[in-house]
C-alpha cells in the first residue's frame, strides 16, 4: 500500500533516509539520476583537465616572475586599483550576507571567495605598505582580515561537509564522516559505473 502525504510528513529524519535507501535499492532513484550522473562525470573530467593544465602552466610563470620582476615599480592608477578591489570586496561581503539571510546555497561560493579576497587584501596591504605603515598593515591583518577570512572560508567548507555527509548517508555510498576526510559522493565520482554497485565494491576499486 503506498504511503500517503500525511504519512510521509510524519516520518522522522532517520525514517526518511531509510525510505530513500529502499527506493534506491528498488531502482527508482537510479532511473531518475542516470542522466545527471553522466553529466556530472563529464563536468568532473573537464574540471580536472582545466585545473591540472593551469597548474602546470603557472609553475614556470611564477619562476619567471620571481626572476624578472623588479623590487620597486611605479604603479599606474594606484587609487583606482585599490578602490576597485575594495568595491569588489564589499560586493562579495554583501552577497554573502544576503545569501545567508535567504538561506541560499550560493553562500558556499561567496563566503569562501570573500575569505580568499580578504587574505589577498592582507597580503598586498603588507607587501605594498610604506615602512611607516607596515606595522599598521600587519596589525590589521592579524586582528581583522585573517580571522574574518578564516571564519568565512570555514562557513563555506562546513556547509559542503554537511551536504556531502548527508548525500553519502542517503545513498549508502561514500564516506559518512564529516571533516577533511569527507569525500565526494561515490555515485558521482564513479558515475561511469553501474549506480547499483555497492559502496564496498566502490571502495575496493
Amino acid at each position: 500500500m503506498p504511503l500517503t502525504d500525511d504519512e510521509i510528513a510524519a516520518l522522522g529524519p532517520a525514517e526518511r533516509i531509510e525510505l530513500v535507501r529502499r527506493l534506491k535499492v528498488g531502482g527508482v532513484v537510479e532511473a531518475l539520476v542516470r542522466t545527471e550522473l553522466r553529466r556530472a562525470r563529464r563536468r568532473r573530467a573537464i574540471a580536472l583537465t582545466i585545473t591540472a593544465v593551469c597548474t602546470a602552466l603557472l609553475l614556470p610563470w611564477v619562476v619567471y616572475l620571481a626572476v624578472t620582476l623588479p623590487d620597486q615599480y611605479v604603479a599606474q592608477a594606484w587609487a583606482l586599483t585599490w578602490t576597485g578591489f575594495d568595491v569588489l570586496l564589499v560586493i562579495m561581503l554583501g552577497l554573502t550576507a544576503f545569501f545567508a539571510w535567504k538561506r541560499r546555497v550560493l553562500v558556499v561560493l561567496t563566503s569562501f571567495a570573500t575569505g580568499v579576497l580578504l587574505l589577498a587584501d592582507a597580503w598586498f596591504d603588507i607587501t605594498t605598505a610604506d615602512p611607516d605603515d607596515v606595522r599598521l598593515s600587519i596589525v590589521s591583518a592579524i586582528v581583522v582580515e585573517i580571522p574574518l577570512a578564516a571564519f568565512l572560508m570555514f562557513v563555506g567548507v562546513s556547509i559542503v561537509w554537511r551536504i556531502a555527509r548527508l548525500l553519502n548517508v542517503m545513498t549508502g555510498h561514500g564516506d559518512a564522516r564529516s571533516g577533511w576526510r569527507s569525500t565526494i559522493n561515490s555515485e558521482i565520482v564513479h558515475s561511469d559505473r553501474d549506480p547499483t554497485t555497492s559502496s564496498r565494491e566502490l571502495q575496493d576499486q
